[in-house]
Order: structure tokens, then C-alpha cells, then sequence
């Protein structure tokens, strides 16, 4: 079959849609790239819908574009392909899992990494209003298939998952180490305005990361990263390695 050579393709351009959060949410579809990332999904049991791929990805069953097609579902110059329509699949029940919460963590390749940590350590994720979109494309990439390894949900309140609160502050909280608490919910604020006060007034524990450094902060999935290892070194739960 000769690949599409026209990126208005009809059906190249319904799955290319999907980079919009408003065609995902009445969709319920998302686009994944990369032949990892597909076996990954595949692996997970998600409904594949369509894959796109060029000749030369070697990618059986999928329907063949050219380089300018695949760029547009991929949304980035120099794709790897192929690239997938998938179902989004329905929140995840965490079980007795510990918990990372993004309280409206904006940038998409923040979210992914603290969604690929708490999935290499055992850990579920919930995502309070405000959080990039986390079966966005942009945030799937960063995520390097943490999506489909692990639980996530949304949540209003992270209250209502029933745990110990840990918030993530700059100052005056404790080592995460000396954190003592059967199963915790880790709240991790916007890197530029941490944690809404309420939130932190809450929170059951404060954790503060000490640094030697001159710098005022860390990155906050850098941040959540370390506090997410020691939580999880405190029960003897070491991660999946990196």
C-alpha cells in the first residue's frame, strides 16, 4: 500500500485533533508515539485504535504515511514513529498504594516525569484541577510509559484519598526520611507558587528537602523525585531503577 502523502489526510487529520485537550475529552482518545511507548500501552491492555506509521518503521497492521503526515500526528519535527490512537483508559482504582498528588503542576514535562517516578516506585498518581493534562502527548512523552504502569486519577480534594497529606514546602518541614505514616498522599505544588496555603495548613506533614546549594529551590519533579525515594526507602520499597 503507498503511504498517504497528503498531511490533510481525513484521517490523518481526526487523529491529529487529539493534541487539543477539548478533542481528548470528548474522545476519549489520545495519540502515543514511538514503538516503546505502543508496546507499552499494548502491554497494558489499551485499546490501540489506529496506528500510523512510515514504511520504514516497519510497523505491521498500520496504515503508512510519509515524513510531513507523521509530523503532524506527532506534533514534532523529526517523529519517531509510529503513532498511535489509543482509548484513554478510565481512572484507576490506587488500592492501598501511596499516592504523588500534583496540585495543579501546569508544565507538561513536569508532570510526566513525576508521573514516571511515582510509577518506578510503586506509587500512584492523582491530579488536582490545574495539572497539565496527563494523557496529553506532550505529557505521554515525558512520562516514558509511566501512564500505563501505574494508577492515576483525578482528585478534588486529596483529603478524599484517605491518607496521611505530605506537603512539599521550601522551608520548616521535616526530612522526608523522618517521615513515620502507614500510606501518604505527596503533594507537589507549581514550581513558581508551591502549595496553596490552605492546602499546606491541612496537610498532616511538612517535608523540606535540605540543600548545601546556593539556589533558592529545585525543580519541582527533581524535588518531588528525591522526596518520593526516601518515602519509599523508609518502607523498605526501593524503586524500579531509572
Amino acid at each position: 500500500m503507498e503511504p498517504v502523502r497528503n498531511h490533510r489526510n481525513r484521517a490523518v487529520v481526526e487523529a491529529a485533533r487529539l493534541h487539543r485537550a477539548v478533542a481528548r475529552r470528548e474522545r476519549g482518545q489520545t495519540l502515543i508515539e514511538g514503538p516503546a511507548l505502543i508496546a507499552d500501552a499494548i502491554e497494558a491492555g489499551a485499546v490501540v485504535r489506529a496506528v500510523f506509521a512510515r514504511p520504514k518503521d516497519g510497523f505491521e497492521g498500520s496504515m503508512p504515511v510519509d515524513e510531513r503526515a507523521l509530523e503532524r500526528l506527532a506534533g514534532t519535527k523529526s517523529p519517531r514513529g509510529p503513532v498511535a490512537v489509543v482509548d484513554i483508559p478510565d481512572p484507576a482504582d490506587i488500592g492501598g498504594l501511596d499516592v504523588v498528588v500534583s496540585v495543579g503542576v501546569s508544565d507538561p514535562g513536569n508532570v510526566g516525569t513525576l508521573i514516571r517516578t511515582a510509577a518506578s516506585f510503586g506509587m500512584a498518581f492523582a491530579y488536582m484541577p490545574g495539572t497539565a493534562d496527563p494523557w496529553s502527548p506532550k505529557v505521554l512523552r515525558a512520562g516514558a510509559g509511566g501512564q500505563f504502569q501505574t494508577p492515576i486519577m483525578p482528585v478534588d480534594d486529596p483529603s478524599a484519598l484517605n491518607r496521611t497529606l505530605i506537603a512539599t514546602v521550601v522551608e520548616g518541614g521535616i526530612p522526608p526520611a523522618d517521615v513515620v505514616a502507614e500510606r501518604v498522599a505527596i503533594l507537589v505544588g507549581e514550581e513558581s507558587s508551591g502549595l496553596p496555603a490552605d492546602l499546606v495548613e491541612r496537610s498532616d506533614v511538612r517535608v523540606t528537602i535540605q540543600t548545601a546549594g546556593a539556589t533558592e529551590s529545585l525543580n519541582v519533579a527533581v524535588a518531588a523525585g528525591i522526596v518520593i525515594h526516601e518515602l519509599a526507602d523508609r518502607k523498605g520499597k526501593p524503586g524500579a531503577g531509572v
